[in-house]
């Protein structure tokens, strides 16, 4: 069972996301708060929260303020912001204050419970309307650094994915460009990720990008 706290100032988007999330047999809604600070509270209270759903602007604490002192609570439940703003710097932001996702309001309630069970399996998640925005943010703060890839000793076929991962191209999109079944790119990713010590595909992307993979 995932237990998930939802933090929004929001009544009405609490509400939904709840509607949305307990209709499913795998996840339980184990909190709803209305900022940042009663979502430390509600953490504190209960260590078996797995996971938050934080907007970003909410009274009293930020939700970008309360994923980074998450990251001090011991047993701390994994972050994915959700907000209706899709401005990328707040997805660096967020990223750099640990999240493990990013979805934009607008996305389907599909996306929403895919979301949830990605990143409680260990997957890192950005809305896909996103994605883009945030490696070309990246791209535009200068040239590619000449990171040297030789100390990760990745396979051919792993700086391939590597290098599509720098793309933003999701697993299933890289599975159709290299002729690769879903179960071997996910095999691929996951050696990548942990070769390279990244603990997200997104800050896989950032080390192919600043090695001049990406394409």
């Amino acid at each position: 069972m995932i237990r998930v706290a939802i933090a929004d100032d929001q009544e009405l988007v609490r509400d939904g996301f709840s509607l949305i999330l307990r209709s499913q047999p795998d996840i339980q809604v184990a909190a709803e708060v209305a900022d940042g600070r009663q979502l430390l509270d509600a953490v504190r209270r209960d260590s078996r929260i797995d996971l938050a759903l934080v907007d970003i602007r909410m009274p009293v604490l930020d939700g970008l303020a309360a994923t980074r002192e998450l990251a001090g609570i011991p047993h701390a439940p994994d972050v994915i912001i959700v907000t209706t703003f899709d401005d990328d710097t707040y997805v660096l932001d967020a990223i750099a204050a640990g999240a493990r996702g990013f979805l934009l309001k607008r996305c389907s309630a599909r996306d929403l419970i895919a979301a949830v069970r990605a990143v409680e399996a260990g997957e890192a998640i950005l809305s896909a309307e996103v994605t883009g925005a945030v490696l070309e943010r990246i791209r535009s703060t200068g040239p590619a650094t000449g990171v040297d890839l030789t100390p990760y000793r990745l396979t051919a076929r792993e700086t391939d994915v590597l290098t599509l991962i720098g793309s933003g191209l999701n697993n299933d999109e890289i599975a159709r460009q290299l002729h690769l079944s879903m179960s071997t790119v996910k095999t691929h990713v996951a050696n990548v990720l942990a070769k390279t010590g990244s603990r997200d595909r997104v800050r896989a992307a950032i080390l192919a990008i600043k090695a001049g993979l990406s394409r």
